[in-house]
């Protein structure tokens, strides 16, 4: 009709719909990463997750601090510890909201990818 071929045109829509799977994927990612900081386990400021990432700070962020703090500069290494914890728990909380993401795509209905058929009630 248009002139290209319809092996080209499927491979293209193909293609396109992969990209607005990842696209959701990521969506669903970025919020559930959201959540999870937002809740007690992944929040970096409970006593408990500030313990946790002080002892996983590598031996760069340590000497950082150190040589702001031996500086007098405790604004500057409060800030930067505030950065080094917060990293820290995002990067945690990025991998369990992928984990679960995956898994949720992994489980949905083959038919809507998890968008709401009918297929998936009938079960």
């Amino acid at each position: 009709m248009n002139g290209i071929p319809c092996a080209v045109t499927a491979d293209l829509n193909k293609y396109l719909a992969r990209l607005d799977e990842d696209d959701r994927r990521d969506e669903a990612i970025d919020q559930r990463t959201d959540e999870l900081l937002a809740g007690t386990e992944y929040s970096p400021f409970t006593p408990a997750n500030l313990s946790e990432a002080l002892g996983e700070l590598d031996m760069t962020g340590i000497e950082a601090l150190c040589k702001l703090l031996t500086a007098g500069n405790t604004a500057g290494a409060g800030l930067a510890l505030k950065t080094l914890i917060g990293d820290y728990w995002e990067r945690a909380a990025r991998r369990e909201a992928e984990r679960q993401i995956d898994n949720e795509i992994a489980n949905a209905c083959p038919r809507c990818r998890g968008r709401g058929c009918r297929h998936c009630y009938e079960d």
